[in-house]
């Protein structure tokens, strides 16, 4: 029994009428059905052309007997003309809808046509493409550090399975930053594999005066305790070598920072992301606290005691 079949049992479960099968001429199930009780019509819309090819159910291979079935029905009726009978086939497709592998493409898959013009090269294995989800202006000022590139081995019954792992850091320079993890038999392929996750999820972080963080913040990632200190203007970036091609990404110029506990490259990005993610902006301290967004630039950043807001 073909695949339409089966999918026609399904459609017409519950429904008071028979189902013939594509394959043969015999029925699959009938009930009675009664001049005075009729079908519904709604039930009747239910009810599936079996004249018609479904790409969502039906497959060329499995119902390839009835295709060729239709093609013999089709001669017969255009008679014996050669050049009509050298068209059966396209006629039978067009009619029934039966796609023609591999050109055309199933429901639910379209072809993505990408314009080769736009798959331009900002840096090494750095292409732009519509699945990015960002502008092609933007693109092009993105910036790449790769900062991890290693070696790893899985073990298996058949022996060691070697590959490579690259960890990369994208950012734009104005506060928006993304990292991004790739593991392939290739260390090209891998990185690539990490630059376009990295893009992908790229997040926008606070700064005060576009140079600096809000305020002081302590974070543990796992084993990896984090603490980050803002800093007055010209103090620069004082941080680890990971923190500080991060900072340059993201576009933090005063920053001071220590490490405490596990030193793991992977760990200390997670957890300086994590850790900017936290900060208090004053805008929603202002929201919370029932004061104005002016006092508390002035109570953090001036010394000025703030007001609440009369009611």
């Amino acid at each position: 029994m073909s695949a339409v079949s089966f999918r026609i049992a399904r459609v017409l479960r519950g429904v008071s009428s028979g189902c013939r099968s594509l394959s043969s001429s015999s029925c699959l199930f009938r009930i009675p059905v009664s001049s005075d009780n009729p079908l519904p019509l709604p039930k009747v819309k239910k009810i599936p052309d079996l004249s018609q090819f479904d790409l969502l159910y039906d497959d060329v291979e499995e119902n390839s007997s009835i295709i060729n079935l239709w093609k013999k029905q089709k001669a017969q009726e255009l008679g014996s003309d050669s050049s009509t009978s050298a068209n059966v086939d396209a006629i039978v497709r067009k009619e029934r809808k039966i796609p023609n592998w591999p050109e055309d493409e199933p429901i639910g898959c379209p072809r993505q046509e990408v314009d080769e013009r736009m798959l331009v090269e900002n840096e090494r294995d750095m292409f732009w493409s519509e699945d990015l989800l960002i502008p092609y202006d933007q693109f092009k000022k993105l910036s790449k550090k790769t900062l991890i590139v290693k070696r790893t081995v899985q073990m298996t019954r058949k022996g060691k399975v070697p590959s490579m792992y690259v960890l990369v850091v994208v950012g734009n320079g104005n506060g928006s930053a993304g990292y991004g993890e790739g593991k392939s038999t290739e260390a090209t392929k891998a990185m690539l594999i990490a630059t376009r996750d990295a893009i992908k999820h790229m997040q926008h972080f606070p700064r005060y005066d576009n140079r600096t963080i809000y305020h002081d913040i302590e974070h543990k990632f796992k084993a990896t305790k984090l603490m980050l200190w803002a800093r007055r203007p010209g103090f620069g970036c004082r941080a680890a070598p990971m923190i500080h091609e991060i900072c340059e990404c993201i576009g933090i110029h005063d920053l001071a920072s220590k490490i405490h506990g596990s030193r793991n490259p992977m760990n200390v990005i997670k957890a300086f992301f994590e850790a900017l993610r936290t900060q208090r902006v004053p805008d929603n301290l202002a929201k919370a606290r029932g004061i104005r967004l002016v006092d508390i630039n002035h109570t953090y950043y001036a010394g000025i005691r703030s007001t609440p807001i009369k009611r």
